[in-house]
Order: structure tokens, then sequence, then C-alpha cells
């Protein structure tokens, strides 16, 4: 229970705005449902001022007062909007880019803007990884389904990734992978994400991969398993309570209701 408990990221600081609870396991998550959203009025963001600055490595003389993982997703709508010119990237351990689109045949689309060399600097100036987050919104769970039973799809998206990783001098990579098929949410999933694990391991050696599961196991789900095959598990936990309430509830709860 110990091992199981150490690699699930219990500190998680997610920068999107909130909207009302979905759970991952509908057909559209909440991180869709908000991207849709948040996406009808981003400004076009133009990836040439970045493309000729240098990205600088990760500071491994940076000071940081943390004592827990805390993990923050900045989604490229909110780049756009210039939020990242004041992050405080002292007060993160890793800063996600959101989102990279996984493609049928395992390629991969940039997320507005990208590169964001500034963000990359930023971060790593303070000892701040910097992680891309893929995402499979553009995708139905059947094509999610031969991707992940696959060969030739999967091996397509590891060498991607590793590209995307080694081109930007990146620290990992999160997986943001929802509306599955019951059928792949145990050892299917589990299976993929160990290759993915072992394959980045071996060919980025100190670079880490994560995976972003449902708060409820609505059925299927190998959460152990799940957590010997990456190195952080992350509990996505919302607000338990609908923005309705009269109160303001905890988000995650220690002690569960029902």
């Amino acid at each position: 229970m110990n091992k199981f408990l150490q690699k699930i990221v219990v500190v998680s600081l997610v920068l999107f705005t909130s909207l009302s609870v979905y759970s991952q396991e509908k057909q559209e998550g909440i991180h869709q449902l908000q991207a849709e959203e948040m996406r009808k009025d981003m400004p076009y963001i133009s990836a040439k001022k970045n493309n000729d600055v240098a990205i600088i490595p990760l500071s491994a003389n940076a000071t940081k007062d943390l004592n827990k993982v805390v993990f923050g997703f900045m989604p490229d709508w909110e780049y756009g909007r210039g939020a990242h010119k004041n992050m405080r990237y002292e007060l993160l351990s890793h800063v996600a880019v959101f989102d990279f689109e996984i493609q049928s045949d395992g390629s991969l689309t940039n997320p507005s803007g990208w590169p964001w060399t500034d963000v990359i600097n930023g971060a790593h100036a303070e000892g701040t990884k910097v992680i891309m987050t893929v995402a499979n919104f553009d995708i139905s769970d059947a094509t999610l389904s031969t991707i992940l039973r696959g060969t030739t799809e999967k091996n397509n998206f590891f060498k991607n990734v590793k590209s995307i990783i080694s081109t930007y001098n990146l620290d990992g990579v999160n997986i943001d992978f929802e509306a599955f098929n019951k059928a792949d949410r145990g050892s299917v999933l589990n299976s993929f994400m160990a290759d993915l694990t072992n394959y980045i391991h071996t060919e980025l050696p100190g670079k880490e991969v994560s995976f972003d599961g449902p708060a409820v196991n609505w059925s299927g789900w190998d959460f152990e398993g799940l957590v010997d095959a990456v190195d952080h598990l992350f509990i996505m936990a919302y607000d338990y309570n609908q923005n309705k309430g009269k109160v303001a509830d905890p988000v995650s709860p220690l002690y569960p209701g029902s």
C-alpha cells in the first residue's frame, strides 16, 4: 500500500478555470469540454517569435522551497492571453504544456503558438520541469483502442513523443487520454503505459511519464497495475459539489460520504 500511495500525485495545481463538475468517464471529459469552451475566443498566437530562441536546460542549481509535487497545467488559451508572463515558476515542481493532440496514426498536433520557448526557459531557470501533455480529444474511443492495442500506431506515437521531448528539451510526458472503451481500461491501458514508460526511460534517461486517472473507478480500471506502469499517477479530483451548492466544499474530500 505504501508503494501505491507514494507514486500518486496527491497535490496538483491545475490552472484551468473551473466549470461544472463532470466525470472523466463521460464521453467528453472535463478537459475536453473546457478546451472547447475556452478556445472559442482564443486569440491567435504566432509561433515564429520563439523559433530562433535557444532553449536552456533544466537548472540543477535552482533553490526550491517545496516538499511536495506541485504540478501546474498551462493550457494554450491561457498562454495566448499572456498568463505565463506572471507565472511564479519557483512555486511549481512541474508545469505541463496543454495540449498535444494524438491523431489516428500516432502523430501529434502541437498546441497553439508552439514552441513556448519563453515558458520552457522561464521554468527551467527556476528548476521547474516542463512536461508535454498528450490528449485524445480529436479521435474516437474506437480509434484510441486501435492505438492502445496496435503496433504501428503505438510505435509511431512513442517516436513522436520522444522527438518532441528531445527537440524542445522537455522533461517528460503526461498522458490525458479520456473516453476509454471499458475493455481498454485495465490490462490494455496498463500494458500500453508500461511500454511507453520503458521506452522513454530507455531512450531518454531521467525523463518522466505520468497518467491522468479518474477519481472514481467506475469499472474496469486497475489502479495498482497502472501505478506500476508510470512514474506518477494523477487522481483527477475536482469539486465534489456542483456550483449550485450554497457552501463551497473541499476538493477531493479525505473521507467519502458514499
